[in-house]
């Protein structure tokens, strides 16, 4: 083979319980040879070479299968990615635990919680007053009532544009300044909205996947047949027959990471749940219901639908809103 490959910027290798783990932000090498061998194998491609170059440092092994699997994991790439990967800024760290959060899909057997109020020596307790001035539009009610729906009843969902409006708009369109109804680390501002609409569901928009603009409050057909899965995702992890409208949210990550650093993934998903808890109230407020999901998108095709490398712009959240049962 005359591709030539190196070894990836998010390579590492730890030593867990008494083995040899060589992994690329999640990725994990199943080794079939020494771990000697391995790293020095390994060690081979700390210059870009190609396989054939290496096979003849290492005619007494065969290399052929842990170069194979180290391909797979992305622990070697071709040396273009490599600058692909160092432009997104990611933090290793930050990275491998983007990626194994998201793939995992949960199941098992549910851990023991601890009890929702944790035990407590006896103290003093002082009550707080209740507010008494005015709250903007019954924000106590909105609060007490906000929940999780997880079912929808099969009408159109009339008041999508208002939700977004309200929740995720720029509230300032100056070309350096960003504002949104909604807090975000230094402002960075870095998530981007994908609505996702199921045939029927919202009045006068066709089904497809749409990039909510929230500048000029409008949505941009990105995919017209590529909703089905993402769709059919978001309904099984609501545990729902159907999914009216998926919002799946991704991050231009380098918008934090670059004033961030290491702390760049950490103020990203502080920022989602800032999202999420707008979108729970605005909904609540105009009757809709929201359920926020642990997961459900099939990253890997979403990212080929929008046109974006998962490095680049990361599904970070998604969720599922529909009209309120009467």
């Amino acid at each position: 083979m005359s591709t030539l490959l190196v070894i990836s910027p998010l390579a590492r290798v730890r030593w867990v319980a008494g083995r040899l783990e060589i992994s690329a932000a999640g990725h994990v090498v199943t080794l079939s040879i020494s771990e000697a061998d391995a790293l020095a194998v390994m060690h081979a491609f700390a210059q870009p070479s190609t396989v054939s170059e290496v096979r003849t440092q290492f005619s007494f092994i065969d290399v052929d299968s842990l170069i194979a699997e180290l391909q797979s994991a992305a622990v070697l790439v071709p040396p273009a990615q490599v600058a692909a990967i160092e432009s997104a800024r990611w933090d290793v760290d930050s990275l491998t635990f983007h990626r194994r959060s998201r793939a995992s899909a949960g199941g098992g057997s549910p851990p023991v919680s601890p009890p929702v109020v944790p035990a407590r020596p006896a103290s003093t307790m002082f009550r707080l007053d209740w507010p008494t001035h005015p709250m903007l539009q019954n924000l106590p009610s909105l609060l007490n009532a906000r929940e999780s729906r997880r079912s929808w009843p099969d009408e159109p969902t009339r008041d999508l544009g208002r939700l977004l409006w309200l929740s995720a708009r720029n509230r300032d369109t100056g070309p350096h300044v960003v504002s949104r109804p909604y807090p975000s680390g230094g402002a960075a501002y870095s998530l981007e909205l994908y609505p996702v609409v199921a045939p029927d569901a919202v009045a006068s928009v066709p089904a497809g996947i749409y990039r909510y603009l929230p500048d000029t409050h409008a949505l941009e057909l990105i995919s017209p047949d590529a909703h089905k899965p993402v769709l059919a995702g978001a309904a099984a992890a609501a545990g729902a027959e159907r999914a009216p409208v998926a919002i799946v949210v991704t991050s231009r990550f380098e918008r934090a990471s670059s004033t961030y650093g290491e702390l760049a993934y950490s103020l990203v998903l502080k920022e989602v749940g800032a999202l999420f808890q707008t979108f729970y109230l605005v909904a609540e407020y105009l009757g809709l219901a929201v359920c926020a999901l642990g997961g459900g998108c099939p990253d890997d095709l979403f990212a080929e639908a929008i046109g974006a490398h998962d490095l680049i712009e990361p599904v970070v959240g998604e969720l599922v809103v529909g009209p309120a049962s009467r």
